[in-house]
């Protein structure tokens, strides 16, 4: 499909005499427009993605579909999809303006590797973290090579790669990355610069996910100290609290990680809400709990709601949503009692999935298939 055809894709353009304005309202005699005592008036703002086909439109036919200000226009409307969480719209545009700034200025030529970013980060964001490694391994060899591997640039590349690489249970690779962005940004930044300080938590969260709980829970207990020190009591520390308690989980010291998780569900759901993802994710570390304390039916409600609120927010098909089914099937081959068709349906659900977004030999793609495997043979 064409740069043209997929553009004309995105919309229906505006009527021959523009957008409908709102009605002028009538003059108040209380007092001028602008004054206390003037009433209010709500005006109507037109969404980008309502208005940004036809621009793009009009652009093609008197540009054409190669010209700059053309493909500027198609990336501004790839970021409105983006924004409005039209995620495969802007999937599809991103993957154009690509292209086409590939064909016309060269795969490496900075303006290409910064949309190629940006795609990599929505990729992560739709739960396709194969193909968000491989366009993130792309941006960062190049940056390295032409910018240098401390370049912030770079560093941004390899952050991104860090994350798909994590997604995809490389965690060994993904601590190495973080290592490399926590030494640069110290240097040129300082060991307490907020970009410096988040590295330092994705860092601890990888090298607890390489069974290095003692090492991510010394640095993870330095960045609790910091945040305190400064104040802070939004989501950043939320995350290092919810990283804590998973060293807890580790450990073995399940009633303190309950106690730990259940504080930190509460003060999830009343600062950030309870469909967030950071609550979500906590729920869904309650539930494990739970289960590895043998009070399933709690278990089995927690992950019902996280699977509802995936399903809600990140759609059917997410690698998240995905997982939470797999968790679920998990508590209820636990309970028994009949529960195991269910557990069955769901592990063929997430069994399509892993294998879509990760591939047949991912260690997900292959318990989810002995699982229901088990599940599924003669006697069982």
């Amino acid at each position: 499909m064409g740069l043209r055809d997929l553009f004309r894709r995105g919309g229906g353009t505006p009527g021959p005499d523009g957008a409908p304005a709102p009605e002028e309202p009538s003059a108040d005699p209380r007092g001028a427009p602008g004054t206390a005592e003037s009433p209010k008036v709500i005006e109507i703002t037109l969404k980008a993605v309502d208005v940004l086909p036809g621009l793009l439109d009009e652009r093609i036919r008197r540009l054409g579909p190669t010209h700059p200000d053309t493909v500027r226009m198609g990336l501004d409307l790839a970021r409105a999809f983006a924004h409005a969480g039209r995620r495969t719209e802007a999937l599809d545009l991103y993957q154009q303006v690509c292209g086409t700034r590939a064909a016309t200025l060269g795969a490496t030529h900075p303006d290409t590797l910064d949309v190629s970013a940006e795609a990599a980060a929505l990729l992560h964001v739709d739960g396709q973290p194969v193909t968000a490694e491989e366009m993130w391994r792309f941006v960062f060899d190049a940056r390295a090579e032409t910018l240098g591997p401390a370049d912030p640039g770079t560093l941004e590349a390899a952050c991104g790669l860090a994350q798909a690489l994590d997604e995809l249970g490389r965690a060994p690779e993904a601590a190495a990355l973080w290592q490399h962005v926590v030494d640069h940004r110290t240097r040129r930044l300082g060991a307490d610069h907020p970009d410096t300080l988040t590295a330092l938590h994705n860092l601890a969260a990888s090298l607890l996910r390489t069974e290095r709980p003692a090492e991510a829970e010394r640095l993870l207990r330095r960045l609790l100290s910091v945040r305190r020190a400064r104040g802070d009591d939004g989501s950043s520390l939320l995350d290092v609290r919810n990283n804590l308690a998973a060293v807890l989980y580790r450990r073995g010291a399940l009633a303190e990680a309950e106690a730990e998780f259940r504080v930190l569900v509460a003060d999830e759901e009343r600062l950030v809400g309870a469909d967030h993802p950071h609550t979500v994710t906590a729920r869904n570390n309650l539930a494990a709990v739970l289960h590895d304390l043998g009070r399933l039916e709690e278990a089995e409600s927690l992950l019902r709601s996280v699977l509802s609120a995936r399903e809600r927010t990140l759609g059917e098909s997410h690698l998240e949503t995905h997982g939470a089914r797999d968790n679920l099937a998990s508590v209820l081959v636990a309970r028994g009692g009949g529960r195991e068709r269910e557990a069955a349906r769901l592990l063929e659900r997430c069994l399509g999935g892993y294998r879509a977004l990760l591939g047949d030999g991912h260690p997900k793609t292959r318990a989810a298939r002995e699982k229901l495997a088990a599940l599924t043979a003669p006697g069982a």
